[in-house]
């Protein structure tokens, strides 16, 4: 019989990610946003994202992401912004780093998979007056690189 001091760190203690990435597509200063209703009726706004592992290349990482989800061949350029996501709940924080890739797409036409239902482009001001979702609700703090 195994005591639980002999278990595995990971059985003890949940793995978290190491970072959230994000992709960023700029048109004429409005920016690209996933558009999904919670079960209330709500409208929710994301960036395109992926929770990567410690190990794992952002950079590959997001384009699959990309190209699976959306459907879009697209270039990975240099880090936008950066800021801090919580990988955990509210009542116990657990802290990653979170980045936003700018991005860009010969063809700007995503198929919208579920939980998704549409997507939009707005200015950073307006986004920021719309309700984030929880993938996005960093950008309010987030800083330019």
């Amino acid at each position: 019989m195994q005591s639980l001091f002999m278990a595995r760190p990971s059985a003890i203690f949940p793995l978290f990610p190491s970072a959230l990435v994000c992709a960023l597509f700029e048109d004429n200063g409005r920016y690209f946003f996933l558009e999904k209703t919670d079960e209330r009726g709500r409208k929710q706004i994301e960036l395109p994202s992926v929770l990567i592992n410690e190990g794992e290349d952002p950079v590959s990482v997001l384009a699959a992401y990309l190209r699976s989800a959306l459907s879009l061949d697209s270039q990975i350029h240099l880090v936008s912004l950066r800021g801090k996501f919580n990988a955990g709940s509210r009542k116990r924080r657990r802290m990653i780093p979170a980045l936003a890739f700018r991005c860009s797409a010969k063809k700007m036409q995503p198929k919208i998979s579920a939980p998704y239902s549409s997507s939009r482009w707005l200015t950073a001001e307006d986004s920021l007056k719309e309700k984030l979702g929880r993938n996005s609700e960093w950008l309010q703090r987030a800083e330019r690189v």
